[in-house]
């Protein structure tokens, strides 16, 4: 209890410290990928003068700006929201063959091969995370797995190398269908042979994980792609 009391105060804290950061949105993919990006400040319309908090809730990030119409937008409508730099994907819309992912709030993302999108989210099916996720993450933020983007001012939440073994990546590289969904592709075995095709020696190294839940989940493929240069060197940490 005493270790979920100060988590919360922790994350109260940090969504303090992030008022000052600059908050940017985008509508669609097609949008992020042309780099089309608005303030959030403007969808208040002047109705609040708070600045944006990030908040972390329930294993998912939200933005709350003090107005409703605005708090709204961003949770129901809003595709991406960069934030001090790093990017959050709207898992509301997203499908993967036509199913919703586990999580329909915002969770990190980074750019994949320039203007794609790799998206990691975890699975609410992951028992064991989810139990010892409340009782041990108090303990991270005194050590360096965890970081909470504090480094160059950013107030972002990056998700911990300790635990990226409960987290899966999907792929976003279309816009959105004729009923609002944006399509995702699990970054799966199928994927990652397609990928590594011509790069025996990286499939090898990727399948060198026995456990099909372990070779497909974040922290086997996130450093591939990092080797590949198709997300960024600093994706994880």
């Amino acid at each position: 209890m005493k270790k979920n009391v100060f988590v919360s105060l922790l994350f109260c804290c940090l969504s303090l410290m992030a008022q000052a950061q600059v908050a940017k949105y985008c509508m669609t993919y097609a949008d992020f990928a042309a780099g089309r990006w608005t303030p959030v400040d403007s969808l208040t319309g002047g109705r609040s003068q708070q600045a944006v908090q990030m908040k972390f809730a329930d294993n998912e990030v939200k933005f709350k700006t003090g107005d409703k119409e605005a708090d709204k937008i961003l949770k129901k409508d809003v595709f991406a929201v960069d934030y001090g730099g790093h990017l959050y994907v709207n898992c509301r819309n997203l499908r993967n063959n036509d199913i919703p992912l586990d999580i329909s709030g915002y969770t990190q993302a980074v750019r994949y091969d320039k203007n794609k999108l790799c998206v990691m989210t975890y699975k609410i099916n992951d028992a064991a995370f989810l139990l010892g996720f409340g009782a041990d993450v108090a303990s991270f933020f005194v050590s360096t797995p965890v970081r909470l983007g504090l480094d160059a001012g950013s107030a972002a939440l990056w998700i911990c190398r300790d635990h990226l073994n409960s987290y899966v990546c999907y792929l976003i590289d279309s816009d959105t269908d004729s009923k609002g969904r944006t399509p995702v592709t699990r970054i799966n075995d199928k994927f990652m042979e397609q990928l590594l095709t011509d790069d025996t020696a990286m499939l090898a190294k990727y399948n060198a994980i026995s456990s099909k839940k372990q070779r497909q989940s974040a922290s086997n493929v996130l450093p591939i792609l990092m080797e590949k240069g198709l997300v960024p060197s600093n994706a994880i940490n």
